[in-house]
């Protein structure tokens, strides 16, 4: 019932059209019921199998081949298909038909279908094959337009969260209370501290509106507020930077100083529990390890942060983000990209 209901306005063009083919092409079969009857059954027949048949083979064919990214292959593999799907299914409509309404041979089916109806297939199947291929393209860019618009929007999200996530009001108290002691305590550790702090945000400024910065400036970037780390913590914090770069490689803006600052985030940093944090290229990877050793009043995890590092390198490249825990490490590797985004 449900199929039905689905494809009621189907099969309403599928009878008007048996009805216009059986009265051109069969033109006295009106003049008997059963005359009008097997014609109109014959048309049919031969409607439905065309249409239904030939959908079906432009849908899987659109799930196979884009029309946005492969516009010639798509056309040229759905007329072939068409042509091919169209004349076998009515060659053997046309067979069944012959020897069921007029105990024909299959060599007189043969011989009626080659000299009299390869008109009709070309008739019929051409005009479905024009509707259902306009419509399909129609489909398929429209679709195609949604899905850009949305990955575009949600990449502003992804960005937004980003940046909000990477200018931490908790990190900047940390950072004047660090300071404050800094100034009485040794003064010129307190200015390297401060143009540190000043390079960091002016960093996070210029990126923000940025997919992709050179993995140099986010290298920088990283031991910067890796030192801005190790001042607070002291000896309790170790971070361990290893990563050669060259100038066509590319990173996610913030995307190590987002890991390293969830390693500080959820685990304990203390004398008795040293926190380690290695971060280090292997390949065309660079993987940020950090000690596991959970905070014991936990801090709602909702790892909201890494996921919208996951989905932004998700739309940049089909390269993944890896992660995977044991019971003494976390280990994320970031995919490097080069500057065609290969």
């Amino acid at each position: 019932m449900n199929w039905f209901q689905e494809n009621k306005k189907t099969l309403l063009l599928v009878t008007l059209g048996a009805l216009i083919t059986n009265f051109i092409f069969s033109p006295f079969s009106h003049m008997t019921i059963k005359n009008f009857a097997i014609g109109f059954t014959w048309h049919w027949i031969i409607w439905a199998t065309q249409w239904f048949g030939n959908a079906y083979l432009v849908d899987w064919l659109s799930e196979k081949i884009s029309w946005m990214e492969k516009p010639l292959l798509r056309a040229v593999t759905g007329i072939v298909g068409l042509i091919v799907y169209s004349l076998l299914a009515f060659s053997i409509v046309h067979v069944l038909m012959s020897k069921i309404f007029f105990n024909a041979s299959l060599i007189e089916s043969i011989n009626w279908l080659s000299t009299q109806s390869l008109k009709y297939v070309l008739i019929i199947s051409s005009t479905i094959a024009l509707v259902l291929h306009t419509i399909g393209f129609f489909t398929n860019w429209k679709e195609s337009k949604i899905e850009a618009e949305k990955l575009r929007a949600e990449m502003m999200t992804y960005k937004y969260e980003a940046l909000r996530s990477q200018i931490n009001p908790h990190f900047l108290f940390n950072s004047f209370n660090v300071l404050s002691e800094l100034v009485y305590e040794d003064q010129g550790l307190a200015v390297k501290f401060i143009r540190q702090l000043s390079d960091i945000y002016r960093y996070v400024l210029d990126s923000k509106d940025r997919e992709l910065v050179p993995l140099r400036e986010e290298v920088d970037f990283i031991r910067k507020f890796g030192f801005l780390l190790q001042t607070r913590f002291d000896n309790n914090l170790k971070i361990d930077i290893q990563i050669e770069q060259t100038s066509d490689e590319l990173i996610v803006p913030m995307s190590l100083q987002l890991l390293l600052e969830n390693a500080v985030k959820h685990n304990e940093v203390s004398r008795q529990f040293p926190l380690l944090v290695e971060i280090h290229r292997y390949g065309d990877f660079i993987q940020v390890k950090n000690t596991l050793k959970r905070k014991t009043n936990r801090e709602s995890r909702t790892k909201t942060g890494l996921q919208n590092l996951i989905k932004r390198y998700k739309f940049l490249t089909e390269r993944e983000v890896s992660l995977e825990e044991t019971n003494d490490t976390f280990i994320v590797e970031v995919p490097i990209l080069k500057s065609d985004l290969s």
